[in-house]
């Protein structure tokens, strides 16, 4: 299982993977390798290969995982990807 504390270049392998993810089957391959089942692990490396910096505004009143969907959804769209 890998955690977003790892050492930055196992880190920096995933958040690459999930860069050139571009279907929801691709993204759960890359966490399914790395051994990524952590919802909130999950999240934190979409949010970090989307380049989102600060979520202090966010509805925390969601579940785990209709937060996750909701960043896949999010990450899946791509249109972050004109920012980066």
């Amino acid at each position: 299982m890998i955690s977003i504390s790892e050492p930055s270049e196992k880190i920096n392998n995933v958040v690459d993977n999930l860069f050139i993810s571009t279907r929801k089957e691709q993204v759960e391959d890359v966490f399914f390798r790395n051994s990524i089942e952590d919802r909130v692990e999950r999240i934190r490396l979409l949010r970090k290969c989307m380049h989102v910096l600060d979520t202090s505004n966010a509805d925390n009143s969601i579940s785990l995982d209709d937060e996750y969907n909701d960043e896949l959804a999010i990450f899946l769209n791509g249109k972050w990807r004109m920012l980066v």
